[in-house]
């Protein structure tokens, strides 16, 4: 009986050992060695006073040909009473609004406005754009608010104001440090599903893995649990053992133990195999490899839940969008890379803001009382008068850089993927040995085409690779592998 190693127990490597078992593999052929002390990766849900709370993936992104999206509503764990854009920024209900001025309706509209037309107009523009997804923003945005016809309601500082908020909103969604890192064409990539973007899970996001770890057939729980290790994290991967007698994998746990197998699919995720790549594989991955990981680029999004007594922010408010004036002394300080703060459905005493790149990974590595406060600090400035603010008594940050297993947040299309013309596939291609069989296998949502950065992503490429490995079991049973 082939053995199969799978590395990480998050979306991607708990849907490939389930669709193993699926494809008729025996539980006992399947070992998944989690480096973590939990399963879910970066999918992490957290219970604050009773409810779910997402340190990580929080949204099922679209519905039409998303599998996560008809796992959930199967199993009826979709939320379907939300009425804004949660947690958004984009939700009717935000505010937009400098520390000394809000924007009223109108301009919020006329600006939104600008931005989807120019949403609109790129789809077809940048297909054939060279330079990336901030230089065409940037020079398209321009060209509008240069037009005297384009706006009424405000004025050019207030546009460019606006323009660098939704620079900070496109590195939340993309996961780069700075617009103009991501590909312009490559940000083509990516498919959105159609229907409600934002549904959510009704009891947190760790949900699916109760539904994945069930037979489709009778619903009776996959007999995997005792085939799951944690705190196993993979020291040193030796596949290419071709010349020796035993011809198998030696994959090494930090703590010493040793598994043996046929095949090994890696899912960890490619902020992990970034910094790794050179140490974890014995021999060194071929060349069309390393530069697929080398290329692709790989950020850091961060979550930071402020906590409060009791809110003092009324049921119809929905959170402020931060603007910031331009000057020629720029501030580069951290605080200035924060979103907004946004309402927390379920959570009435909590708001969260979202903070990306080098300001998310210095965050991450200062004491939280010093976040406290600045994020205080800075809150109360851009409430003003609006409401009785009260300090927050509590701080949860999402830490994705600082974790030593996922290096960061999700994966993106950088300008380094266009120049090194490497893309999800090259990373998602097997490696044989020298005897001309596959024995590495990669998943995850940096390998998926164009849904990448999703957790929907992350399940198909786990069950693209389960399909693959399936049919070499199969095909090279008889085989001296």
């Amino acid at each position: 009986m082939k053995q199969i190693i799978i590395i990480g127990a998050g979306a991607s490597g708990l849907a490939a050992a389930t669709r193993l078992i699926q494809n008729g593999l025996s539980a006992t052929s399947i070992t998944v060695l989690e480096a973590q002390n939990r399963i879910g990766g970066r999918v992490h849900t957290i219970t604050n006073e009773g409810n779910p709370l997402e340190i990580g993936a929080q949204w099922v992104h679209g519905q039409q040909g998303n599998v996560v999206f008809e796992m959930a509503e199967s199993a009826c764990e979709l939320n379907t009473d939300i009425q804004t854009l949660e947690s958004s920024g984009f939700a009717e209900n935000v505010v937009f609004g400098f520390e000394d001025y809000k924007l009223n309706k109108e301009q919020i509209h006329q600006l939104m406005q600008m931005i989807h037309a120019l949403e609109e107009v790129s789809k077809n523009e940048m297909s054939g754009w060279n330079k990336s997804l901030g230089e065409y923003f940037e020079e398209k945005f321009k060209e509008l608010i240069l037009r005297k016809d384009s706006f009424s309601e405000f004025d050019r500082s207030t546009a460019l104001a606006f323009l660098d908020w939704y620079h900070i909103m496109e590195n939340v969604i993309d996961g780069s440090d700075n617009w103009k890192e991501t590909c312009g064409s490559g940000h083509l990539h990516y498919k959105e599903c159609l229907g409600d973007p934002l549904v959510t899970w009704k009891r947190g996001y760790s949900s699916l893995f109760k539904i994945l770890m069930k037979s489709q057939d009778d619903d009776k729980q996959l007999p995997l649990s005792d085939r799951i290790f944690l705190n196993k994290a993979v020291k040193r991967i030796d596949w290419d053992n071709e010349a020796k007698s035993d011809k198998r994998i030696q994959v090494t746990c930090e703590d010493g133990s040793i598994y043996l197998a046929e095949f090994v699919l890696v899912t960890s995720s490619l902020g992990f195999l970034k910094s790794n790549m050179h140490s974890l594989f014995i021999p060194s991955l071929p060349p069309y490899k390393k530069r697929a990981i080398q290329g692709l680029g790989f950020g850091t999004v961060d979550k930071i839940f402020l906590k409060f007594e009791k809110p003092w922010w009324t049921p119809d408010w929905g959170g402020i969008s931060f603007l910031r004036r331009r000057s020629k002394d720029t501030d580069t300080h951290w605080s200035h890379h924060l979103l907004g703060f946004y309402t927390v459905r379920l959570h009435p005493n909590i708001l969260i803001a979202w903070i990306t790149g080098k300001a998310a990974r210095e965050v991450e590595s200062l004491p939280e009382n010093e976040i406290l406060k600045v994020c205080s600090d800075i809150l109360r400035k851009y409430i003003g008068a609006d409401f009785p603010f009260t300090e927050p008594v509590g701080l949860i940050l999402s830490r994705w850089h600082s974790n030593p297993f996922t290096l960061g947040s999700y994966s993106y299309r950088s300008m380094e993927s266009k120049e090194m013309n490497v893309w999800a596939t090259d990373l998602a291609q097997p490696v044989y040995d020298s005897g001309g069989f596959p024995r590495l296998f990669f998943a995850g949502e940096a390998t998926h085409d164009y849904f990448y950065s999703t957790v929907h992503g992350a399940v198909e490429t786990g069950w693209r690779e389960a399909d693959r490995i399936a049919k070499y079991c199969i095909g090279f049973r008889n085989a001296n592998l």
